[in-house]
């Protein structure tokens, strides 16, 4: 009994590992129950047995995409002495992860938005709210520190960094990975912390 336990955790893990390596490798729109299963070396029928449907695969990988994305802001938050430092170090930890993982998350969330599943997009969704509350929360500290400006929006001005992060995601992926995220987030982040910062 045990050991089945264990088993059906392995091939769990296999089979989401192997959803993951699609994405990176072909894109969301590949990653069918069939070729997860070529991936892994199972039938499809052996999917089935751990995953009800390829929505039930999604949803477990955008379980990842909020410990991915709202960790990284409540680490962040913790481990740094400045609020804006913490937020530069929050989106260069998630560019570099990003660029590792050749824009996952971004591609997870694209997915599930072309299935139409409510449920799907409900649980991404908020996800997304909880990273956008994370970021306005830095931001309110920063402005409880004197670091940021009284007037700001903090709800506007974190969802302005979200739609500033996945864009750049969008474009590198549409460009086929030809350039370095990181070098064009550098002049991204400077006009956006100096319409921030208090003077």
């Amino acid at each position: 009994m045990v050991q089945t336990h264990k088993t059906t955790t392995v091939r769990k893990k296999q089979i989401i590992s192997a959803a993951r390596r699609l994405i990176i490798r072909s894109g969301s729109e590949h990653v069918t129950v069939k070729a997860i299963a070529r991936t892994v070396g199972i039938s499809e029928g052996a999917i089935y047995r751990h995953f009800k449907s390829k929505r039930d695969i999604l949803s477990l990988l955008a379980d990842h995409i909020e410990d991915d994305l709202v960790g990284d802001v409540t680490r962040a938050g913790a481990e740094e002495h400045s609020a804006l430092e913490a937020l530069d170090s929050v989106l260069r930890s998630q560019l570099s992860a990003i660029e590792q993982k050749r824009g996952i998350s971004f591609q997870v969330i694209a997915e599930i938005i072309s299935l139409g599943d409510k449920k799907l997009n409900k649980k991404i969704y908020e996800t997304i709210d909880k990273y956008i509350h994370r970021v306005a929360g830095l931001l309110s500290d920063g402005i409880k520190s004197g670091e940021v400006r009284e007037d700001i929006n903090v709800e506007a001005a974190a969802m302005l960094l979200f739609g500033m992060l996945q864009g750049l995601v969008n474009i590198w992926a549409l460009s086929n990975y030809s350039f370095d995220p990181e070098d064009k987030y550098e002049p991204l982040w400077r006009i956006f912390r100096e319409a921030i910062v208090k003077r």
